[in-house]
This record gives structure tokens, C-alpha cells and sequence, in this order.
């Protein structure tokens, strides 16, 4: 076989193996998509962040009879709840659990071709 029939079936094998990952990839995102979809269009999606605001919000337009410092501290202490449970529950939409590949590790097109071949 020469070099160049050698290295056309490398290409060829690669190219199969990037077409499946591909197709799995693709059929990922359909089902995550399908997820979000039916988590942003379901009202119990919201309740639990609506509830954590709650508090917040109410110390907004309560009327304030003496400025106290633990009134101040409540307000605090509501405010960083609030935004723990939004990062608990909508941090993952924004990239919070991207993972990196480790160097030195192979992808699975490379893997797959080093036992093929």
C-alpha cells in the first residue's frame, strides 16, 4: 500500500469517527434543548425563585419605622440567600459547569483511531 492510500484511509476512519460524534452531539443538544424548553415553560420552574425573592422584595417596600443596624443585616443576610439560590438554580445555564479536558488526554476520535489502527 503506498503512503498516500495509507493516510487517505486514516483521513477517511477520522472523518467516519467526527460524523458520529457528530450525530451524538447533535442528538445532546436536542434533548437538552427539549429540557430547558419544558423547564422555562412550566411555572413550577420559577416558583422556588420567585419564593427566595420574596423576602428581599418585601424588605424593599416595607415601610421602615427605625433604620436599626439588624434590620440592615437581615437585608444582608436575605440578599445573599436570594443570590445563593438564584446561582443554585441558574448557574449551570450560564457555563457553570464547563468542564476542561486534561492535557494529555486523548479525545475519543483519537482513541478510537489508535485501536482501529
Amino acid at each position: 500500500m503506498s503512503k498516500f492510500e495509507e493516510k487517505k484511509k486514516l483521513l477517511v476512519a477520522e472523518c467516519e469517527v467526527y460524523r458520529q460524534l457528530l450525530k451524538m452531539e447533535l442528538q445532546t443538544l436536542k434533548v437538552y434543548g427539549t429540557r430547558t424548553k419544558r423547564r422555562m415553560t412550566s411555572v413550577s420552574g420559577y416558583l422556588p425563585f420567585v419564593m427566595s425573592g420574596l423576602p428581599f422584595l418585601s424588605g424593599l417596600f416595607a415601610r421602615r419605622r427605625g433604620r436599626s443596624r439588624m434590620s440592615s443585616l437581615k437585608r444582608m443576610v436575605s440578599l445573599v440567600m436570594v443570590g445563593w439560590k438564584a446561582y443554585q438554580r441558574f448557574g449551570s445555564h450560564f457555563g457553570g459547569n464547563m468542564a476542561r479536558r486534561p492535557a494529555g488526554t486523548k479525545t475519543a476520535a483519537e482513541e478510537y483511531l489508535s485501536k482501529r489502527l
